[in-house]
């Protein structure tokens, strides 16, 4: 007899698991499906998803360097600002090299009257036209916030 997976036994038994799962990456995602689903749902078609979020201190207590909250690995906040970034801008793909140029990339954002926020791109924004099922965008970027 062929002993049984953990996730064949955990389907039978009937019970879900949640890995562990933080803002970026996970509730982002979940939220950008469910926006994005809906739209399909309502006869949209996704022109463009541009998607902003991070570890925002209180204002009192953003002077680090970064005006970032450590909220998972510094070295991982720290080594993204370095690594080489792409996003699609108008469909035109933004290529930002490794070394450290991505930082003069941060561009004010404003949507938040009070706040003030700068954000900078993450990684390769570009995969998740496929899996968010949103080719027809000619505009996706995702990054991160933090304080000016």
């Amino acid at each position: 007899m062929v002993e049984k997976g953990p996730l064949e036994r955990v389907e039978e038994a009937g019970i879900t698991i949640v890995n562990e799962m933080g803002l970026d990456p996970g509730i982002d995602h979940m939220l950008a499906m469910e926006c994005i689903d809906q739209a399909k749902a309502d006869g949209c078609t996704v022109e463009s998803y541009s998607s902003f979020c991070g570890g925002l201190p209180a204002p009192e207590c953003s002077d680090n360097p970064l005006r970032y909250k450590f909220s998972w690995s510094p070295y991982g906040v720290l080594l993204n600002t370095i690594r080489q970034v792409v996003f699609l801008r108008d469909n035109e793909v933004v290529n930002i090299p490794a070394g450290g140029a991505l930082m003069d990339s941060a561009t004010t954002m404003d949507f938040f009257p009070g706040f003030n926020l700068e954000g900078y791109p993450n990684r390769d924004s570009t995969k998740y036209a496929e899996p968010y099922g949103i080719q027809t965008a000619h505009t996706i970027i995702r990054g991160t916030l933090r304080f000016k």
